[in-house]
């Protein structure tokens, strides 16, 4: 059987001596070190959390502000746009108006030069007929 003597009982003290020691040189230091790791660590995440938050929040200000500068930019080309459809009717019109006015130029000194040109046959008909007439009647 076992024998229980002050062996034993030394023993258990210097274990328990040593376990009481140990927890103070080296397990409280150990755990404060781990809990202190364990707070920087979720510092360290809690701070990361917020810069990826706010680097978030600016992306969604970037993304506004390019949406925003988009439909400016859409606005002032469609204006332009506009712009130059009416300035291209303008032209086109002028344009039409000045072909316009100089056919009707064109037409009015065509048809005074036809005038001038029937008056001259008119005058050269006369002499013409009285040849011509001269001509049958003399022949006969």
């Amino acid at each position: 059987m076992l024998e229980i003597d002050a062996t034993v009982l030394v023993t258990f003290v210097l274990i328990w001596i040593l376990v009481i020691v140990l927890s103070r040189v080296f397990f409280k230091p150990l755990r404060k070190v781990m809990d202190d790791r364990e707070a920087r660590l979720r510092g360290d995440l809690n701070a990361a959390q917020a810069s990826m938050d706010e680097t978030a929040r600016r992306l969604r200000d970037v993304e506004a502000g390019l949406k925003a500068a988009r439909t400016e930019a859409e606005e002032i080309r469609a204006k332009f746009e506009l712009d130059a459809l009416k300035e291209k009717n303008r032209m086109v019109a002028e344009a039409g108006a000045a072909a316009k006015a100089e056919i009707e130029s064109a037409r009015a000194e065509f048809e005074a030069e036809i005038g001038r040109l029937k008056e001259e046959l008119r005058a050269e008909a006369a002499p013409l007929a009285a040849k011509i007439e001269e001509k049958i009647l003399g022949k006969r």
